[in-house]
């Protein structure tokens, strides 16, 4: 005996739409990465600006932002925005330049400020073995590595160098005073508002998703 129940089959079109915008945040959209880089750059920069902690526990607390920001970011995008499997984002030959571009800028920009540093100290090299200046030139040679492995947009480029080179001023004994970096704040918000509207369409899509997995 044969059943006539037939089951539809789903729409190719808005099936690869769907895939496709799912996709985005294996790479692209941050959601509640976002936010949280958003919001670790406002206490961040307001902290260091105003209330800069004298002791070193406080100092450590305030440079260890930019990781916080990466561990965060990187399980959300693995464990809870490519929960229904993993489908990967292709970049697109202008994200592949900018990438590029923005990664060799940081480059270029970390050696020159280490090559000064050890031509300044050539004759004291010793005044750079300190834990503070140590953990300035880690967070500076970093630098570009972090930005080609985990800054995936310019708006992620922005807050994540902020990040990182306030942390290796702050372990060096300086900071950022009001008004300098002025750009960090705004993108900041930015990005938080756009985290938050990504985190509310991942919902959306899930719920689309669903409905297709259940036909």
């Amino acid at each position: 005996m044969t059943s006539d129940i037939t089951h539809p089959v789903p729409n190719p079109e808005r099936l690869g739409t769907l895939t496709r915008r799912y996709a985005r945040y294996s790479r692209t959209a941050g959601g509640l990465g976002s936010v949280l880089g958003g919001v670790l750059v406002l206490v961040t920069y307001f902290v260091g600006a105003l209330a800069l902690p004298k002791s070193v526990e406080g100092r450590l607390a305030l440079a260890s932002a930019p990781l916080i920001w990466i561990a965060g970011k990187e399980l959300l995008r693995t464990r809870f925005y490519q929960q229904l499997g993993r489908v990967q984002e292709s970049m697109t030959p202008s994200e592949r330049r900018w990438h590029l571009g923005f990664t060799l800028f940081t480059a270029i920009v970390s050696v020159a400020v280490i090559a000064f540093l050890l031509v300044s100290a050539r004759d004291d090299l010793a005044r750079l073995a300190t834990p503070g200046r140590l953990g300035y030139l880690a967070f500076v040679a970093a630098m570009p590595l972090l930005a080609w492995r985990f800054m995936r947009t310019p708006l992620e480029f922005i807050i994540g160098i902020f990040l990182v080179a306030q942390a290796a001023v702050v372990l060096a004994g300086g900071h950022y005073a009001l008004g300098e970096q002025p750009q960090a704040p705004i993108v900041a918000v930015v990005l938080i508002v756009v985290g938050i509207r990504q985190h509310m369409e991942f919902h959306s899509l899930k719920r689309e998703l669903a409905q297709i997995g259940a036909r």
